[in-house]
């Protein structure tokens, strides 16, 4: 049985596994998602829209939208009229710059999940077919382009039907899709043949700054040091001295620890 990424692959959509990620984390269904990217860009594609605005000599329409053109559109934006951007066709200067706001609208990935957004909100407040009516706009052209997605939206019910799969793993990556508090999960620390015991450190970066992340534990990272900070071998116990749990110096690499580490022998 074939799953919701590759249904939606074979009939059109790109970026499929993401498309199924990034409607779940949403919460708009799959078959609406699949919908807006056929209505708005015939599957997804990274381009300028065709509005009759001035381009101001700053991008093409209908051509890929890239960083750059998407910055010189941006400075002279209030003069020259909103464009549609991207694979949901991003027009309202708000939804424009949420999308700079997790690693810029000219990223198909950021665009495409504040249109997801922006119309599983709509979808909520005024169900499927005047979700989509309200996402295009208002007027005769609306009333035709929500007709009509409700109409492909059918289509995209059938075709999803029995499918299996669904968001796996930790989603597209962008500049900004990650959350800074977002939990580390904790790594369980090793005991070498010595007796020593490995700190197990996880490191990631983020635009701010490195942190360490120790049994669950994050802390700001520190230089490193010329020499580890605890001595490399167990510490002796006083002789005679069989009470309490054995200390163990801890190799960090360099690294300054965030705990000190207790292992009681066996």
């Amino acid at each position: 049985m074939a799953s919701s990424a590759d249904v939606l692959a074979a009939n059109g959509i790109l970026r499929a596994a993401d498309v199924v990620w990034l409607a779940a984390q949403e919460g708009l269904e799959l078959a609406a998602a699949a919908t807006m990217l056929q209505k708005e860009t015939g599957g997804g594609r990274n381009v300028w829209g065709s509005a009759g605005v001035s381009t101001g000599g700053v991008y093409v329409k209908g051509s890929e939208v890239t960083q750059s053109a998407y910055l010189n559109y941006k400075a002279i934006r209030a003069q020259i009229g909103n464009q549609g951007v991207g694979p949901c066709q991003l027009t309202a200067t708000t939804y424009q710059n949420q999308a700079d706001a997790i690693g810029g609208c000219w990223d198909p990935i950021a665009s495409i999940t504040i249109g997801f957004r922006a119309l599983a909100g709509m979808i909520r407040a005024n169900g499927l077919r005047n979700g989509f009516r309200a996402y295009n706009g208002s007027g005769p052209a609306a009333e035709c382009y929500a007709d009509d997605s409700a109409a492909v939206y059918n289509r995209w019910r059938g075709l999803l039907a029995g499918s299996v799969g669904g968001p796996a793993g930790p989603g597209p990556t962008t500049p900004g899709n990650r959350r800074k508090d977002e939990p580390v999960a904790p790594i369980p620390l090793q005991v070498n043949s010595n007796g020593t015991v490995r700190a197990a450190l996880q490191v990631e970066a983020d635009a701010s700054s490195l942190v360490i992340a120790q049994a669950g534990r994050r802390t700001p990272h520190r230089p490193p040091r010329q020499r580890p900070l605890l001595p490399p071998g167990p510490l002796r116990r006083r002789h005679g001295d069989d009470r309490g749990p054995r200390r163990t110096g801890v190799d960090v690499s360099g690294w300054r620890p965030s705990a000190a580490l207790v292992v009681r022998p066996r």
